[in-house]
């Protein structure tokens, strides 16, 4: 009797624990009764060799694998003979990873997890999806906003492929400035932000239905060794654990984060030199019970040294599940970690109702997941998701809020982007990989085309870099990049001693000298007198280009410092530094140096041109050091009674305009990209155009107007269409030897433009708008304005040809025949948008922080060329000595352009001006010349008033 009454009481107890553990599971997971009831039925049905074959997960990498190889017959294996939790993916490629995850969850029973490192997102991993920085990167902004945007992001991409577990985020605080291994990978070195933005990121992932993993418990931080060597010690105390090491777990669990991994460390405070991973005390014990964790408990990979320099797989693999932990990652070798289990199992050192209890977790994460109802992926929805240019845009911006200024001394950051000097951008790197600066190198050079690179490396010999000392004084300059990465068994940040010296000769030349670290903030310590100093916290492409950027200028510099380096700077220093104005700001003319008068010259000169009847009305936008200090309408656009009056949103037809904004402008951009020679043969490109001795004319003769070809024809009065025209060009005679001087000719600039075409695949007014006027947003800039526009823009000529009032149509007769749309005619703008323009030229190629050209490629086409009695540059004309249209107070450096209908630009570099002034002179006929004087006063009143 009183047996059965233990017995009836044991089994009562064993009921009240189990359904004491199921509520709490369910709750954590938030399950539906559906889903309990899969569990459940699942467990049910499940062989012990099943349950045990759940706590393992074994790698895989995501590149292309045929499913007759090996290597895929080695995969199955473990799915069917050893029933595996689920695999842990190392690298891959978008699709190839998507369709081999698909056969993987196909030929499983149980639906499989699929995890992966993803503390930089899922293009930690993936080939193509979006990167983002480092977390340390992400504690220098401080932005709850990016961490979790991270997450959700990284949730997205990687559900999309199949990826249903991440592990991340790192939150270990990172009080240690020699740690090895975690380092840049935490958000920082205080709990409360480490805390606050690893709770934000497992948010954004488990908002996005993949779980997070808050690793590695109980903090590996405060730890100069690396765990994938050896074991690693945490000396503190449990008081000083609570403060700083648990907390930031401490409020992972509370937000709910569904897992969480163990570290290969010990606490000789706790648990005298037993691995956390396991040890009761610290798993079963304190994040068990203590902190009341109900999650999934995985360990760090158990091929690490922490593990396995003193123990041997199948004990490692017991032992953890003793303490606690729920699946073994990566054993050596799974077969006998699995086979260790069961004979634990056997001897009762580990009771089944213990493996069900982890089981149970790992059946109701996956049913969480929702991959019990469906374990798949859509193949078809993969580029709709991943690598969304938002995304990366986004991305982009938390490196770029990250990179974090500490020294500022010689004032020299940020590096003008506009300016003349040479830079030395040089890459130092503690090992012989040339290809990692790369990122930072070629956006430098983008950035600031004046500037050389070059690449030091652990192998490069003592006598080149005192030769490369020599060198420094070549340059005004001297931008390094220091690299060392932090990867596992590396056992140190520290960048070699005879690098670490060169970086101290660097600092002693008389050249100013900026040090960015794109490897760990603590670096400098190897080198405290640096006086200018960045850190990017990372060397993955997003941050080098972000720090490139920073450097020269392109984006406001504003991290803080999430970290303390002893001795130098402590937590959030930070030296807050605008970006460089590359864009055009309203100033008054005293500002930039120009007399206050310059004005009311001006527009006397204007009003008085319109009553003189020069035409009807005018707008003109003159700036000078990135300042527009005068833009104003003049006047109506016709001389009607009803007309309306010309605003600074007038529109103009630009005529010949269209020869530089739009032909030039893409010659100079294909040359710079090595896809337009100068001296190719013209006929290489359009080849019925070889023939009555033009086979010898080049693209260089086109630009300068040197071909021989007539200046003009009426080709519109015999025919209409592009091909028609184009082949009248083809079939006219030369009028002089190619070279020998210059005639001014619209025919060579309508080839130009088919040149254009052919070598881009586009239509050159669908070119030239990708290229400039989206980047420039130069929204009213266009061929073939629509009809609602035409309240805007001005008429041009009364035309006899057309006979009517020429209006929101190409004044050019022949652009007109061919379309609208030409090389040498056709579009219409505004002075705002032309005011960009010439402020892009003025700045080397650069406006409002995106590079466009180079500036070595607008100083190469607007250099006069050498050909007799002429002012001609590369498709940009030069001063006159007399009668120039830009008067006579512009320097030798200037150039512009005019077009027939009353408009002209002119761009002076050595006075730092420009001048886009623009008319309809021909309304209404092109016999009124009065414009030829009114440009030369116009001109003179403002080059004039340069103080």
């Amino acid at each position: 009797m009183r047996l059965k009454t233990f017995l009836s009481l044991n089994l009562i107890l064993s009921f009240l624990i189990l359904t004491s553990f199921l509520k709490a599971q369910d709750k954590y997971f938030q399950l539906s009764e559906s889903e309990r009831e899969w569990v459940e039925k699942t467990l049910k049905r499940m062989s012990l060799d099943e349950k045990i074959g759940q706590l393992i997960m074994v790698p895989f990498s995501g590149r292309f694998v045929n499913l007759k190889s090996d290597y895929f017959k080695e995969l199955t294996t473990f799915v069917k003979d050893y029933h595996v939790g689920g695999f842990i993916m190392f690298g891959g490629e978008i699709y190839e990873a998507t369709i081999l995850i698909n056969e993987l969850q196909k030929i499983s029973k149980i639906p499989l997890f699929i995890a992966s490192d993803l503390e930089r997102g899922a293009g930690n991993q993936l080939t193509s999806a979006v990167s983002f920085p480092f977390l340390m990167a992400v504690g220098a902004t401080g932005s709850e906003e990016y961490a979790y945007f991270q997450g959700k992001i990284t949730a997205l991409e990687a559900r999309a492929v199949g990826i249903n577990w991440a592990f991340a985020p790192v939150v270990d605080v990172n009080s240690n400035p020699d740690n090895p291994i975690i380092n840049i990978r935490a958000f920082g070195e205080d709990p409360e932000l480490v805390a606050r933005l690893g709770s934000a990121f497992i948010k954004g992932c488990q908002d996005g239905k993949l779980i997070a993993t808050a690793k590695h418990f109980p903090g590996h931080g405060d730890t100069s060794l690396d765990s994938h060597t050896t074991l690693a010690f945490i000396p503190a105390d449990r008081e000083r654990l609570e403060k700083i090491e648990l907390y930031p777990f401490k409020v992972a669990i509370k937000t709910g984060v569904k897992s969480i991994m163990t570290a290969h460390i010990a606490l000789p405070n706790i648990d005298d030199n037993i691995p956390s991973t396991l040890s009761e005390k610290i798993i079963g014990g304190i994040l068990r019970k203590e902190l009341g964790f109900k999650g999934l408990v995985v360990t760090d990979a158990m091929t690490m040294g922490g593990i396995t320099n003193n123990y041997w797989m199948g004990e490692a693999a017991v032992k953890a599940i003793v303490a606690g932990v729920d699946m073994v990652l990566l054993p050596p070798s799974p077969q006998s970690a699995i086979s260790a289990i069961k004979e634990a199992v056997r001897r009762e050192i580990i009771t089944e109702r213990r493996i069900n209890e982890s089981v149970r977790r790992i059946l109701s994460a996956k049913a969480w997941l929702g991959i019990h109802k469906n374990r798949y992926s859509e193949i078809g929805a993969i580029n709709k998701i991943l690598a969304d240019p938002s995304n990366i845009s986004k991305a982009e911006r938390i490196a770029s809020d990250s990179i974090t200024l500490l020294r500022n001394y010689d004032n020299v950051i940020p590096i003008d982007p506009r300016g003349k000097g040479k830079v030395l951008v040089l890459a130092i790197i503690d090992e012989d990989n040339p290809t990692l600066p790369l990122p930072f190198l070629n956006e430098s050079k983008k950035l600031y085309d004046k500037s050389d690179t070059m690449i030091v490396h652990t192998d490069t010999d003592k006598e080149k870099l005192l030769s490369l000392l020599e060198k420094i004084n070549e340059y005004d300059a001297v931008v390094s990049g220091i690299y060392v990465r932090t990867v596992a068994s590396k056992d140190t940040i520290a960048l070699p001693k005879d690098l670490a010296d060169f970086v101290k000769l660097l600092s002693i030349q008389r050249k100013p000298l900026v040090v960015i670290s794109f490897s760990n903030p603590y670096i400098i310590r190897q080198f405290p007198e640096i006086r200018n100093y960045l850190c990017a916290y990372g060397y993955s492409e997003i941050l080098q280009r972000a720090g490139a950027k920073a450097i020269f200028g392109l984006e406001d510099i504003k991290g803080k410092l999430p970290v303390s380096i002893p001795g130098i700077f402590k937590i959030g220093d930070g030296i807050y530094s605008p970006k460089v104005n590359t864009s055009l700001k309203s100033v008054s003319p005293e500002e930039v140096g120009v007399s206050k008068d310059v004005i009311e010259n001006v527009s006397k000169i204007i009003e008085e041109s319109i009553k003189d009847k020069a035409f009807p009305g005018a707008t003109i936008a003159v700036g000078r050091k990135n300042g527009l200090f005068l833009m104003k309408g003049f006047g109506k656009l016709s001389y009607e009674e009803d007309s309306g009056e010309v605003k600074i949103d007038t529109i103009y037809d630009l005529a010949s305009l269209t020869k530089v904004i739009v032909t030039t402008t893409a010659c100079m951009k294909l040359y710079e990209e090595g896809k337009l020679r100068l001296d190719s043969k013209v006929s290489s490109y359009i080849p019925e155009f070889g023939v009555k001795g033009k086979e010898k004319i080049t693209v260089w003769h086109l630009l300068t107007h040197s071909s021989g070809l007539p200046a003009y024809k009426k080709y519109f009065l015999e025919t209409k269409g592009k091909e028609n025209i184009i082949k009248r060009i083809c079939d006219e005679e030369l009028e002089y030897e190619p070279g020998t001087k210059s005639v001014y000719s619209d025919l060579g600039f309508i080839l130009l433009g088919v040149v254009v075409e052919k070598l881009t695949g586009e239509n050159l007014e669908d070119y030239i708008k990708r290229i400039l006027f989206d980047p420039l947003e130069m929204k009213d800039t266009m061929f073939n304005p629509p009809k609602n526009l035409l309240g805007r823009i001005a008429p041009t000529e009364d035309d006899p040809w057309r006979k009517r009032v020429v209006h929101g149509e190409v004044h050019d007769e022949n652009a007109y025949a061919m379309g609208g749309v030409s090389g040498h005619a056709g579009l219409f703008s505004t002075v705002r948008d032309l005011a960009k323009f010439c402020q892009l030229l003025l700045n080397g190629g650069i406006y409002n922080g995106k590079r466009i050209l180079k500036r070595s490629t607008i100083e190469y086409f607007t250099k006069k060329v050498d050909i007799p009695e002429s002012t001609r540059a590369l498709g940009w004309d030069t001063p006159s000595k007399e009668g120039s249209s830009a008067g006579r107070f512009v320097s030798s450096k200037a150039f512009g352009h005019t077009g027939f209908t009353g408009t002209s630009i002119w761009i002076d570099p050595e006075k730092d001006l420009f001048v886009v002034f623009l008319t309809n002179r021909v309304h209404p006929t092109r016999e009124n010349q009065k414009i030829r004087e009114v440009r030369q006063r116009v001109h003179d009143a403002i080059f004039s008033s340069i103080k």
